[in-house]
């Protein structure tokens, strides 16, 4: 079984900007909270995706940056701050590490995990708001706010749970349903209740003065845009127009708090931005850190006339945030030096639930992302979680399904094929045996080899990764019984029919090569390990020899077995440990 790698310093892209392609793809997954550890669903939704796609689009030799970081701001964190007798400030530091750390054993590739607490991230706030209001977009109103008379403060509406007056769920949050996604307003809830102290009838509302987001103003472009963006997913679109045609009211931009990027307008100068104002912005604020670190430009991953296309990876509750919050910001801040691109893609995911229940953080429901690591290797989660990818529906993690797919599919297919094919050939020949020409059992291997790394190309850009890693298998599958209707160990044995088994173990080794290079994107280590087995160059690795046979007779291998499988006391003992 592989283990991990030492941790490394956070890898800084250097592809990208050494590129002569013009056109680039900026990369983003949903910024974590920085309070906590997160757990699966927050993994499968948003950046284990992302950073399949990251790592499909550098195989393909197309510029790209796949940017993230935590999000650092709010009331949860000062609270959790205080649960733990630090500042915000000593809090973010901490869990930034220790989140970047848990990234790193995962695989995920970021070119650069930042922090909104970051001198850019201030400067890029403000100076967008600023050119929000200066373009008539920022609008005040009093606003009641909820506060709680046990905690004596403000609460975030995140820290508010209640009814929701749509659906009827008891446990909706002050800023959406989880249930439903519809978008809410503490004051909407029924029977609302302090989620920090859990108290009822502590909450009163508060009424004062502040900023607020003309979403009314940028309606009707915001429409149109979504409505022309075909290659969006039916349920992001229809999410996104379905809370358009509502009509937009304006939506407060300033809370009450002292942990946050203060307001630069004067009489409101004690309110800091709210995190779901500024948090987006991260994402171009960590692209100017990348671009630093790296000493290049930023301007041509997000400035329009650049023609970047921005694909943001995020889970079913971030969409309405994604596609239209976020891309109204955007349209309300154009100017000459803020005249970023709006997304390209919002990849909207659905919900990987825990055993038929919901993933919940607070009420720790679910595996988290530290403790997945301490069961079983990285590789085996991501190819599990990626083979249930929520893409059009709610997914559900099941123990024995876990077991399952790793034993029956990654393992007795791909790590099965890999095994015989090599073991043969260094028990057998000691080399890779030149081959007879190819008969029709060769040639047909060959076409579908064609033919499959073709129909993963374009799932992969369609952003198909479920069906793209479902396709892969299949092609390991029939290589599979290639190798095994073949049957090479009694070919050998026959000096007239040798040539039969060197011919079968020359194509089944390199077909072995071109799966395990589609696969690398899914469990990244152990493809990295079974190409260093089979000693192929790291140059010849791209997308744009895919087909080709790169190892060619007399080429030294070596053998491994690449994964050990999951046995029933083990996940029993999983399933006692959540």
């Amino acid at each position: 079984m592989i283990g991990f790698k030492a941790h490394k310093k956070n890898k800084i892209s250097k592809k990208a900007s050494k590129s002569k392609q013009e056109q680039c793809i900026t990369i983003t997954s949903a910024l974590p909270y920085v309070n906590g550890v997160k757990h699966l669903g927050n993994l499968v939704g948003s950046m284990l995706p992302a950073d399949i796609f990251h790592r499909f689009m550098d195989a393909f030799g197309v510029p790209n940056i796949y940017i993230c970081g935590t999000d650092e701001h709010g009331t949860p964190t000062e609270i959790a701050a205080a649960e733990e007798g630090m500042t915000p400030k000593e809090y973010s530091e901490k869990y930034h590490m220790i989140q970047k750390e848990i990234y790193h054993r995962w695989g995920f590739d970021f070119s650069f995990f930042g922090r909104t607490s970051s001198k850019n991230h201030h400067d890029t706030t403000r100076q967008l708001f600023l050119v929000i209001d200066k373009n008539g977009f920022i609008t005040s109103d009093t606003l009641t706010l909820p506060y709680c008379q046990h905690c004596k403060k403000y609460l975030p509406d995140r820290f508010i749970e209640g009814t929701c007056p749509k659906c009827g769920y008891q446990l909706a949050r002050g800023d959406q349903c989880e249930n439903c996604g519809k978008l809410l307003d503490p004051m909407e809830l029924e029977n609302p209740h302090c989620n920090i102290c859990k108290k009822n009838d502590t909450i009163i509302f508060k009424k004062e003065k502040h900023l607020f987001l003309n979403l009314t103003k940028v309606q009707d472009d915001l429409k149109k845009w979504v409505s022309k963006n075909k290659y969006w997913s039916p349920n992001v679109r229809n999410f996104a127009l379905g809370w358009i045609n509502e009509g937009l009211k304006p939506r407060c931009i300033t809370r009450n708090l002292s942990w946050g990027i203060p307001v630069p307008k004067k009489g409101y100068e004690h309110l800091v931005f709210y995190v779901w104002f500024d948090a987006p912005i991260g994402y171009i604020s960590m692209t100017k850190d990348w671009a630093e670190h790296n000493k290049t430009g930023w301007e041509k991953w997000w400035l329009e006339g650049k023609k970047p296309k921005i694909y943001h990876f995020l889970g079913k509750d971030n969409i309405p945030f994604h596609t239209v919050i976020w891309p109204s910001i955007l349209i309300a801040g154009k100017s000459k030096k803020t005249n970023f691109s709006l997304p390209y893609d919002v990849v909207g995911y659905e919900y990987l639930n825990w055993e038929g229940q919901k993933f919940s953080t607070s009420r720790r429901i679910g595996l988290f992302s530290d403790e997945a690591l301490r069961l079983f290797p990285a590789d085996y989660w991501r190819y599990y979680l990626s083979s249930v990818l929520p893409e059009k529906k709610d997914s559900n993690f099941e123990w024995d399904d876990f077991q399952k797919r790793i034993n029956n599919e990654l393992i007795a297919n791909y790590g099965n094929l890999f095994y015989r094919v090599t073991s043969f050939i260094v028990g057998s020949f000691g080399y890779v045996p030149r081959p007879n020409k190819p008969a029709s059992q060769e040639k047909e291997l060959v076409e579908k080899i064609k033919q499959s790394t073709k129909k993963v190309e374009k799932l992969v850009r369609d952003v198909r990764l479920r069906d793209a890693l479902k396709e892969m298998m299949a092609l390991s599958d029939e290589t599979n019984r290639y190798f095994q209707n073949k049957e090479p160990w009694f070919s050998i044995k026959n000096k007239t029919t040798r040539g039969d088994a060197a011919t079968t173990v020359y194509y089944a080794v390199n077909a072995t090569r071109t799966i395990t290079t589609m696969l690398k994107p899914y469990i990244p280590r152990t493809a990295e390990h079974a190409l260093e087995c089979l000693k192929v160059e790291k140059r010849k690795l791209g997308w744009k020899n895919i087909n080709d046979f790169l190892i060619k007779p007399g080429h030294k291998i070596s053998t491994e077995i690449l994964f050990e499988k999951i046995k029933d006391e083990e996940i029993e003992a999983a399933k006692r440990f959540k």
